[in-house]
């Protein structure tokens, strides 16, 4: 995994062309050696990637010449607006006129920018000037986020115990490690939240009101999951099939659906903690992720929102394992029938037919069977692994995985067609040995012939039909 810190120094001067210096580096986290002798370095590793990628100015243009753009939105909530044009920094800040600095980050789109807006803005509209970018922004505030009747220390303990909880749980006790550690991190967020004054308490509370509904779209799609059974074939009111082949597909749907969804909330929360500054992931000289957790009003706000979809997305990819590695599609291997089989009329004779179960493959993808699901989830892994949230592993990679199914299993049906009307099959075949590796026929003619066999085996909703010729001879 690489991470990239961009450093930029961007000197503005009136009536005159911009000009950008830019400095990267790169580092392997999975390099101990280099990880532990830059350690200091490494320590500024966060995932929101505090001061260095701020622009300053040396002069001031004439904000006359600046676009006016207007967002109507709430005080403590995290909005965006979007520009005309594509500019180089990843973060920038704006002073309003009331004072305060506001961060603005890059969003998924090179035109978006995120802030939140100060949770201690009144009604009322509020300019704020971007000089990076040469933008006037109107905040609009036209209603207020508040505590109504309740405390700010209610409302976190209250979001903590009926927002988090629940999903902590799952891991228990099937996973009782998991089980602790996220609840260890819920605990502390608590303490954290405890140590600050009152007036810092109401600001996390308002803004965690204020983007109640942030990860609405993916607390959707994850409760449509969480109803689709892995192991079975239903029940579920957003699955209705009833055998594999019509079941296993929608589940794969479902299950790619969630997968993009977390995808766009991880960026939406990476964004989040990057306007706030509030940095609590770090590397240490090991070379091991480790959460940063002291007490701040920006840290303990991003930590809520983190302490939320952390056990979600533990749940997304707990799940996703389980469908990834589940063996549905039904395989049957025709190889060692002959090219050319012989009976003798009267006689009972057997033809070879190996069944099995196999998970989904990366080959499967943009099939009828699971459709876009491949691509979804190998872009999710590929967003995961680079990101800050890497070193929580939710996407195991594909695997190969089989399973057998013997012939003899009471859904497996076998139909025998013959091409010759000069030759029968005798009314009880085709059969399955105790073996149940071989289908067992009967062809009967009173004279030498000639004729097709067809051979076709269904199970679950699968069928897979093999033709061969065949010599029947008089007995």
């Amino acid at each position: 995994m690489y991470f990239t810190i961009f450093i930029v120094k961007h000197t503005l001067r009136m009536k005159t062309t911009n000009i950008f210096r830019l400095r990267s580096f790169r580092l392997r986290s999975r390099t101990v050696s280099v990880l532990f002798s830059l350690g200091l370095l490494l320590s500024i590793i966060t995932l929101s990637l505090p001061s260095c990628g701020l622009e300053t100015f040396d002069i001031y243009p004439d904000p006359a010449e600046y676009d006016s753009l207007s967002v109507t939105t709430t005080n403590g909530k995290f909005d965006k607006f979007t520009l005309d044009s594509v500019y180089l920094a990843d973060i920038v800040v704006g002073i309003s006129d009331d004072g305060d600095t506001i961060r603005f980050v890059k969003g998924a789109s090179p035109f978006t920018y995120h802030f939140i807006a100060p949770s201690t803005l009144p009604v009322g509209t509020h300019r704020v000037r971007i000089n990076a970018l040469r933008t006037l922004l109107s905040i609009k505030i036209d209603t207020l986020t508040g505590l109504g009747s309740q405390t700010a220390d209610a409302i976190i303990s209250n979001y903590l115990r009926d927002e988090v909880s629940p999903n902590v749980n799952y891991f228990s006790p099937a996973t009782p490690t998991v089980a602790a550690q996220l609840a260890k991190m819920r605990d502390t967020t608590q303490f954290l939240f405890n140590t600050l004054n009152a007036d810092q308490k109401r600001g996390v509370a308002i803004t965690l009101l204020a983007n109640k509904n942030l990860f609405k779209d993916f607390n959707t799609a994850l409760r449509n999951l969480r109803s689709v059974p892995v192991n079975t074939v239903g029940p579920s009111a957003v699955c209705t099939g009833t055998d594999f082949k019509t079941y296993y597909p929608c589940l794969f749907e479902t299950l790619g659906l969630t997968y993009t969804s977390l995808e766009a909330h991880g960026r939406l929360l990476v964004a989040f903690s990057r306007a706030l500054n509030g940095s609590f992931f770090f590397i240490n000289p090991a070379g091991e992720y480790r959460l940063r957790l002291t007490s701040n009003p920006a840290l303990v706000t991003g930590l809520l929102q983190f302490v939320n979809i952390l056990p979600k997305a533990m749940i997304v990819g707990d799940l996703g394992s389980k469908a990834n590695n589940r063996t549905w599609i039904v395989v049957a291997d025709f190889s060692q029938v002959p090219a050319m089989a012989t009976f003798t009329s009267g006689i009972t004779d057997t033809i070879p037919v190996k069944l099995s179960y196999r998970n989904i493959r990366a080959t499967d993808a943009g099939t009828p069977l699971v459709g876009a699901y491949v691509a979804r989830f190998n872009a999710f892994r590929t967003w995961w692994d680079a990101s800050p949230l890497s070193f929580f592993p939710v996407a195991p990679a594909l695997s190969h995985q089989t399973a057998p199914l013997a012939l003899n299993n009471p859904e497996v049906t076998a139909t025998l067609t013959l091409g010759s009307t000069n030759v029968t099959k005798a009314a009880t075949n085709p059969v399955v040995l105790e073996d149940s590796f071989r289908a067992r026929f009967r062809i009967d003619s009173e004279t030498a012939q000639n004729t097709t066999v067809t051979l076709s085996i269904s199970h679950q909703g699968f069928s897979d039909t093999r033709t061969f010729n065949a010599t029947v001879k008089p007995n």
